[in-house]
Parts: structure tokens; C-alpha cells; sequence
């Protein structure tokens, strides 16, 4: 029985229409990480970054630091230390640089180094500076240089000179490029 205060449901092919323009909608948003490759993500993120656009930068590169890009990671690190687009944290910052120090990026190890030479995030050593620094000039962070030999002078004997010395021919072995 008719009765015209009835409601009748959707029809199948309105039914098929909505979920086809919601399928449209769901594939239209801006996928959260990437754009494409590493090397497309790294390029955007870069420009991104450059152009004060840090949430994007941060978007685009934690995704690929988290999968072991280094200069992904030496760029998480930095805005860590920064505070761009995080809250300052230099622990996280260390987590990141030392990471990718540890997958021959030049930049994270000077900046590994230096977080070691102030003892921002990690304690104090400059121990740990000159060899990291060491490494970083050895790897073409001219800026490098001026940290590893300012963790030289501020070494107070012989012996903790010598562990320096040891520690940058251990991290060179392990750490350097190959």
C-alpha cells in the first residue's frame, strides 16, 4: 500500500552515485607524507623549508627520516634544535642528528658535534665534539673545523686529548664514508 507520507530509501543508483563522490573526495585529499619519491619529498620539503613553510617541510621529511633517509633526518634534527614548526628540543634534536651522522651525512655530524660541544641534549664532551667534527671536515663541512678545533682547545690534558684522538679514529672507521 501507497501512502504518501511515506519515505522511501535511496535508490541503488543514488546509493552508488554518493559513494562514488565520496570515493572522488577521499582520493582528492593531499596524501599526509608524501608527494612521490624520496628525492621528490627531500626537493619539497627543501623549498618548503627555505620559503619559511616548516609544518610542510616537517611533513614531508619525518615520514622518510623515520625510514633512514639521512638528510631527511639531519633536517627533522635541525628543526628540532631549532624549533621550527616543534617545540625546541634538543634531545629529539640529537636522537635525529645522530642518526643521521651515523649514515654519513656531513651536516649531522657537525651538528651532533657541536649539540656535544655545548652540551645541548647530550652531556658535555668534547671528546665526543672533536671526533664527530673531525669527521664532519673529513666529509666537507668546512664550518667543521672551527668546532673540532675548538673542542681541541678546550681539552685540558693529555689524556683526554688521546681519547679524542680515539674516539675520531673509531667514529671514522665506523661512520665515514665508505
Amino acid at each position: 500500500m501507497r501512502n504518501g507520507n511515506a519515505k522511501r530509501g535511496p535508490s541503488v543508483r543514488q546509493v552508488c552515485a554518493g559513494l562514488a563522490l565520496v570515493a572522488a573526495m577521499v582520493l582528492s585529499i593531499p596524501r599526509a607524507g608524501f608527494a612521490g619519491t624520496v628525492e621528490e619529498d627531500f626537493r619539497i620539503g627543501l623549498s618548503a623549508f627555505n620559503a619559511g613553510d616548516f609544518p610542510t617541510a616537517y611533513r614531508l621529511w619525518r615520514p622518510w627520516a623515520e625510514k633512514s633517509d639521512p638528510r631527511s633526518e639531519q633536517g627533522i634534527g635541525f628543526m628540532y634544535h631549532r624549533g621550527l614548526s616543534v617545540e625546541v628540543d634538543d634531545v629529539q634534536a640529537a636522537y635525529w642528528f645522530r642518526r643521521a651522522a651515523e649514515h654519513g651525512q656531513g651536516e649531522g655530524q657537525l651538528m651532533l658535534g657541536a649539540l656535544y660541544f655545548f652540551g645541548e641534549g647530550v652531556p658535555q664532551s668534547n671528546v665526543e665534539a672533536y671526533a664527530w667534527c673531525d669527521l664532519a671536515q673529513a666529509n666537507g663541512q668546512e664550518d667543521a673545523t672551527m668546532c673540532r678545533d675548538a673542542a681541541l682547545g678546550g681539552m685540558t690534558s693529555d689524556e683526554e686529548m688521546r681519547s679524542a684522538f680515539k674516539e675520531g679514529l673509531k667514529v671514522r672507521e665506523l661512520y665515514g664514508r665508505r
